[in-house]
This record gives structure tokens, C-alpha cells and sequence, in this order.
């Protein structure tokens, strides 16, 4: 799954382990997502036809939600995505949009930036017809609170969520420092920048001091793997989650060079495993890493991650456990799913109370 239906589908697991929630949950599959146990109500919509055009079918599956939504009712109505657009003014006084990464408002080139127009347009017409939008925090704030201007919609922040091991392991550390990466092998993931300071680490002497292990695909992959691997860069693949959470586990470091970003659950999820973070400041990830517990980078600069790699190298041990018990300690006092969940429900009982 990708960030934002892992956000949704946990979201929804742990709210409905509450009893002051009834659940309704409408999505595209025709089979049952949640354990039934739960008591979800889940409604199929007929899903995006993917060989279509995509804003036309974002409307037509829209349509679908809207009749769904008179049907089934409900409090309060949150929306992931653009899943509510047709006829959303019928829904306006209880309908809370979450837009996530905003990556139509973060596009590298000109051809990005009109692929991302019509996106940014409706987001806009979204924002102000809803109770509520949601930013993940961070540079999103700042969007979002542009786009409200002038409208009645509001922003509220409530980040993304991790769940945390009930124990956490410490695994005995080599003398070679294994830094793990874990996100779709694309532009805009800032592989190029890691790949060229893995070589510049090589070309200096420090080859054999830090292991790249990178987890993911995507299409830049094969490009990487004809034009030749840098010695100390690994491809692992795609991962399960057994294997990414032992990773998490078993590595020194998580880097995450992005050049944009919503608020990274892979991030999260490291840091919720005592790792020590490297990542650009981008999106909302200056919510979760400082120089408490890493690095927060310049996108796309290739000295600044050279230079916090080597700063890393140089730190004890003891200095490297110390960074990753602080990112534990960050989410535990802010990004865990109970506490989120308790901020989502507040947020709906003030929508509930204040509708005329």
C-alpha cells in the first residue's frame, strides 16, 4: 500500500476499537478490507478505471461516493484524497478533506507543475467548500492556509501515526555502518543524490565504513542497475513488512534525501524503531527530525548529505543510540496511533457540536 492508503486503513482499524465511533467505510474493493471483528461497515464504489482519464473518472467515482454517502449518512464525513468532489456542497457542513502530501504543489519541473494545475484547482475549490482540511503539519500548513484565504474552510493539523513496538530490540553494530533507504526509486525520492555521494564515499576511502541498503522499486531501478552500483550500495527489492520492520531493526540509520514530501510513514516507522534519521526538509518532516535525533537537509544537495554522513561516521556508538532513543521519544509523545486517534475524534465532536 502507499502512505496514504496505509494511513487510511490503520486510521480506520483504530478507530473503530472505540466505542464512541461507528464506522462506515467506502472503497473501491470488492473484497473485505478489515477483520470483522471490528464492526466496519464497508461499502464497495466501483473503482478508477486506470486506462481512462483520470479527473474524469475521479469525478465519475466521486458521483458513486455522493450517492453512497445519502444513503449511509453519518456525523461527520472524511474525505482521503478528492473522494468527495461531485455534489460536495450537500456535504460541506460535515465534510473534512484530507489532501496529504500536496505533490501537486510540489512539482520539480514545468511539465510537474502543469500535470499538478488541475489538481491544485480543485484542491482549492475542495478547501473551500469543506468544515474542515487537514494538513499534516510542517510547509503544508502554509499551502493549505493560502488556499483557505478568504474562504470559511479550516486547517487543522493532525499528523500521520506509527504503531510502536512493544519492545524494542538492540541488535550487536558492526564496524561498518549500514544506512537504509526505503521508498520508490524516482526523481523526486533524491536516488541520484545518494547514489553520487555513495561514490564520492568510495572514491575517498570510506567504502567499506557505511553500507547502502536500499529497499524499493520503481522506474528509475533499471537504470541504476545498468549504468553499475557504487561497491557500497545494496538493492534489496521490494520488502514484505517482516522484512522492513527487521531492517529498521538491523540498520544504523535511515536515510531519506527526497527532494518533496507529505509527512514520510517510513520515517515514522524507523523512528519508532530508535533509528537515527537523515532526511531533506521538505512537507512536514521538520515535525519529526532535528538535530536531536539527525539531520534535516537541503533537497537535492549532495554536499550537505555528504557532510551528515561523515558527522555520522564520526559519532560514538553511544552518540548514535543516544539520536535514536530521542526520534523513539518523539513519537512516542506525539505520532502514536492512540493519540492520533484521540485528536480525530476530537476534531469530529467539534463538528458535531457546533452543526446548526
Amino acid at each position: 500500500m502507499g502512505g496514504m492508503q496505509r494511513h487510511s486503513s490503520l486510521l480506520a482499524m483504530h478507530l473503530a476499537q472505540r466505542e464512541d465511533v461507528e464506522l462506515t467505510v467506502l472503497h473501491p474493493h470488492t473484497v473485505p478490507l478489515f477483520d470483522a471483528k471490528l464492526g466496519i461497515k464497508e461499502v464497495h464504489v466501483p473503482p478508477i478505471d486506470p486506462e481512462k482519464l483520470y479527473l474524469r473518472e475521479l469525478w465519475r467515482y466521486s458521483a458513486a461516493v455522493a450517492q453512497v454517502l445519502d444513503r449511509v449518512g453519518g456525523d461527520v464525513i472524511m474525505s482521503q484524497g478528492f473522494c468527495v468532489w461531485k455534489d460536495v456542497d450537500r456535504f460541506k457542513g460535515r465534510l473534512i478533506v484530507h489532501p496529504h502530501g500536496l505533490e501537486m504543489f510540489q512539482g520539480l519541473t514545468v511539465k510537474d507543475k502543469l500535470i499538478g494545475l488541475p489538481f491544485r484547482m480543485l484542491l482549492r475549490y475542495l478547501v473551500a467548500r469543506s468544515r474542515v482540511t487537514i494538513s499534516l503539519g510542517g510547509k503544508l500548513t502554509g499551502i493549505l492556509n493560502k488556499l483557505a484565504k478568504g474562504t470559511t474552510g479550516k486547517i487543522a493539523v493532525l499528523p500521520n501515526a506509527v504503531e510502536v513496538p512493544s519492545v524494542q530490540v538492540i541488535q550487536d553494530r558492526n564496524a561498518t555502518l549500514r544506512i537504509l533507504f526505503v521508498g520508490r526509486f524516482a526523481f523526486n525520492k533524491g536516488i541520484d543524490v545518494l547514489m553520487s555521494v555513495a561514490e564520492r564515499l568510495v572514491a575517498e576511502g570510506h567504502g567499506g565504513r557505511l553500507q547502502f541498503e536500499l529497499a524499493g522499486s520503481g522506474s528509475l531501478l533499471e537504470h541504476f542497475k545498468s549504468k553499475g552500483l557504487p561497491s557500497n550500495v545494496q538493492l534489496l527489492g521490494r520488502v514484505e513488512d517482516d522484512e522492513l520492520f527487521a531492517l529498521y531493526t538491523q540498520c544504523d540509520a535511515f536515510l531519506l534525501p527526497t527532494r518533496f514530501e507529505g509527512m514520510p510513514t517510513v520515517v515514522l516507522e524507523a523512528m519508532a524503531r530508535s533509528m537515527p534519521i537523515i532526511v531533506s526538509d521538505v512537507g512536514a518532516t521538520a515535525e519529526l527530525v532535528g538535530r536531536d535525533n539527525g539531520w534535516l537537509l537541503p533537497p537535492g544537495d549532495a554536499d550537505a548529505l555528504y557532510r551528515a554522513l561523515i558527522e555520522f561516521m564520526e559519532l560514538t556508538q553511544s552518540e548514535r543510540a543516544i539520536l535514536g532513543a530521542r526520534s523513539l521519544a518523539r513519537v512516542q509523545a506525539d505520532f502514536t496511533w492512540p493519540k492520533v486517534t484521540e485528536r480525530t475524534v476530537e476534531l469530529f465532536r467539534n463538528i458535531v457540536s457546533t452543526q446548526s
